[in-house]
């Protein structure tokens, strides 16, 4: 340790440190002297090592003399001789001095990283080092007393166990009051003068029942009683903190230390003889071994305590920025809007939308240093409550504010400074591209965090798609969340009712002009059934399946109960023509699909050119390759194909080239306004000359009038689908009209 920092840490005057250390030491060692049984032969505790070695940990090797000083006037009282006063200085300064410079060095070969570190070095030290030095001192010094030379293994040992449980016990409580600590050394330990208030008291309780033993000449009992401070000690070591836990291991033994001296003196009163020093060493042994696995154990708990607190900030906190990641925010923001009485918070979003090819352009580096940056200035935003990264290139801050004014001119000092910066790249300068989009969140307004990010997120969109700036920030309204809300449960409904397929099959007619009067085609129609009994049009929900993700879902149910309810109606089966399903866009691209509806025709026994899978022109459009993918499996099985809402896409004639299709279904848009607009007319004859050539048959949808039907017949359509000739109905319904519905 430098003089600067030697200096440095003393906020005290170094003459005023010094005299108080002596004093305590002591203090110290006449309680040492006076909770041991009594004999000048030997002690129970040694406690100026301790005291030396912390003041040295502290404060530097200079300040060791201090409690030599404290030591050397104890041992001229007590001893009154000259040369074991000198002895007992010297055994304070050595062993404290070897152990503070053992535990440099280790700490400059390796820097501590855990409790269980920093507690087994000070352990070895005190054990391997500090005490077999000072033991070994005492030992040359003991010559100076008659009687203690004939044995001295006993004493070299006595010396070593009470110069080592004097440190143990001794060194983390001080450190603690100087405000250090012998678990974590770069932080101050947390209330260094409290203690557990029951461990305390049930130290001083089994050091009175041992003491009550003995006095009714029970020893056995009396000595058994004392064990009961290891579990005493492992709970306090498990559940208390640092400062807590060492203070309680220092006032809970000391009582258990004059339990035993008492006891001593009892029984030498009783037997008129002076018990050896040795004999009073059981409870010393005792407590030194508990409070040593008291320590390992505290420093375990500490360690985990300490993973525990770093795996939830990580689990909060984005480690790139130091901002609260997606996970802390929505924590954080539940509890801000859960307060009684809260005030009037913002919320802004940030897009940087050319994020990922500046991280392209100008590496991972550049990207972060640009993430770190936004980091403090989001930081620096005023009355800025909280903020975090969402994702790369995506931040939120939320402020305290009372005015949507307020939130517009913090999203737009955003927004100023992130598209002001530039970046050189290779290929020129990239200038940074940034959507903000803000919101204010009144204090009567009652809200949760969902709900707040998802009312962000639509901002957030909305500034996206407006032109420069893009920026946009609206006051949120309970009107607004009630909407939002009550879209939500309309979307839980959807998902519930096609998780618990209650969805109900109708059918709508499709009638050739030219065929067969027995013939029966139809398309099969689906309806949702709410928990309530409340039936669900398409309108209603087929957009809400869409957001909730869950079309794929809908379709095989939909595929599902449509195979099975003509398995089960024979008659039904062999009255239709062709039933025609409705495939979605994303269905088309599930791979599995088509092995799925394969199994279900299968286990079904449904012929397969009695099916016709409808897809959507503009689905097709959108994904080209697993459409074709999925119409050449289909017709590779037998089943029919038709391409439903011709016309409302773009290239659409090059789709008819592309797709070997049977069956096109003109768009009702140009069917409705066949009579009233010639061009609707003119598409949809030049649509029929096409399919006719291409040897695919014509379906007209939406067909609500006699004259729009005569139209048709006269352009050549081939079927046709509407009012006009079957409203949709359950596709019970349907065939019961007909007495073809057996079982």
């Amino acid at each position: 340790m430098t003089e600067d920092v030697f200096k440095a840490k003393l906020t005290t005057p170094y003459w005023v440190t010094f005299i108080v250390l002596a004093l305590v030491t002591l203090i110290a060692c006449t309680l040492a002297q006076f909770i041991s049984f009594g004999a000048k032969a030997g002690l129970l505790i040694w406690p100026a090592a301790g005291i030396a070695l912390a003041s040295a940990w502290h404060y530097g090797n200079k300040m060791l003399f201090a409690p030599a000083l404290g030591s050397f006037i104890w041992a001229m009282v007590f001893y009154r001789s000259p040369a074991l006063a000198c002895a007992s200085a010297l055994l304070t300064i050595a062993g404290p001095w070897a152990a503070n410079f053992f535990l440099k060095r280790f700490a400059d070969w390796k820097p501590v990283e855990h409790s269980l570190d920093r507690i087994g070095r000070f352990v070895f030290v005190v054990l391997g080092v500090s005490a077999p030095i000072n033991a070994v001192i005492a030992l040359i010094a003991g010559q100076f007393v008659p009687g203690t030379w004939s044995n001295p293994s006993h004493l070299w040992l006595q010396w070593w166990l009470v110069d080592s449980f004097g440190q143990i016990v001794v060194v983390p409580a001080l450190l603690g009051w100087l405000g250090n600590s012998i678990v974590a050394s770069k932080n101050p330990a947390a209330q260094p003068y409290a203690f557990n208030g029951f461990g305390v008291v049930a130290g001083a309780l089994l050091a009175l029942f041992s003491l009550g033993f003995a006095a009714i000449e029970l020893p056995f009992h009396a000595h058994a009683i004392a064990f009961l401070f290891f579990p005493l000690v492992a709970w306090v070591a498990l559940s208390s903190k640092t400062a807590v836990f060492v203070n309680t291991l220092l006032f809970a033994a000391l009582p258990l230390l004059v339990s035993r001296a008492a006891q001593i003196r009892l029984q030498d009163v009783k037997t008129a003889l002076v018990t050896n020093a040795t004999s009073a060493l059981d409870i010393t042994v005792l407590l030194f071994s508990a409070c040593l696995v008291g320590l390992l154990l505290h420093a375990v708990a500490s360690d985990r305590r300490l993973a525990v607190a770093k795996v939830a900030r990580q689990s909060r906190e984005d480690m790139s920025t130091g901002l609260l990641n997606d996970r802390g925010l929505f924590k954080d923001l539940e509890e801000a809007l859960s307060l009684p009485h809260r005030g009037h918070y913002g919320l802004i979003g940030v897009h940087l939308t050319n994020f990922d090819s500046l991280s392209d352009l100008c590496g991972s580096m550049q990207a972060l240093q640009l993430e770190q940056s936004m980091a403090d200035l989001l930081r620096r935003q005023p009355h800025s409550k909280m903020a975090a990264r969402m994702s790369a290139g995506r931040y939120t801050i939320v402020v305290e504010s009372t005015s949507v004014v307020n939130v517009r001119a913090i999203a737009r000092e955003i927004y100023v400074q992130m598209t002001a910066q530039s970046f050189r790249t290779e290929n020129g300068s990239l200038r940074l591209q940034a959507c903000v989009g803000g919101l204010l969140v009144d204090r009567n307004v009652g809200i949760n965090s969902d709900e707040a990010i998802s009312a962000l997120a639509d901002a957030m969109a909305i500034a996206a798609s407006v032109r420069e700036p893009q920026l946009f920030v609206e006051p949120l309204s309970q009107t607004m969340i009630d909407a939002r809300r009550s879209h939500q449960q309309r979307l839980e409904q959807v998902r519930d009712a096609i998780r618990e397929q209650r969805l109900e099959l109708y059918a709508q007619k499709i009638v050739t002009l030219k065929g067969d009067a027995d013939e029966l085609s139809y398309e099969v129609l689906t309806r949702l059934r709410s928990r309530d009994g409340t039936l669900m049009m398409p309108p209603e929900f087929i957009p809400l399946t869409v957001q909730a993700q869950m079309s794929v879902a809908l379709d095989r149910s939909v595929v599902q109960k449509t195979f099975e309810w003509l398995g089960r109606n024979k008659g039904a089966l062999a009255r239709t023509t062709k039933c025609s399903i409705n495939l979605s866009g994303l269905t088309l691209g599930d791979a599995s699909i088509a092995s799925f509806i394969f199994s279900q025709r299968v286990l079904n026994d449904v012929p397969a050119h009695k099916i016709v899978f409808e897809i959507t022109e503009s689905e097709a459009i959108r994904n080209p390759a697993a459409a074709s993918r999925l119409v050449d499996s289909l017709k590779a099985e037998g089943f029919g194909i038709a391409l439903d809402d011709f016309g409302t896409g773009l290239a659409t004639f090059e789709y008819l080239k592309r797709f070997a299709i049977d069956y096109l279904k003109i768009d009702g848009s140009f069917v409705r306004t066949l009579k009233a607009n010639s061009i609707d007319e003119e598409i949809v004859r030049a649509t029929i000359r096409v399919a006719r050539h291409l040897g695919v048959t014509t379906v007209a949808e939406h067909v609500h009038q006699q004259s729009v039907l005569d139209l048709l017949v006269e352009l050549g359509v081939d079927c046709i689908q509407g009012a006009l000739v079957g409203m949709p109905e359950p596709i019970d319904q349907l065939f019961e009209k007909t007495g073809l519905l057996t079982h």
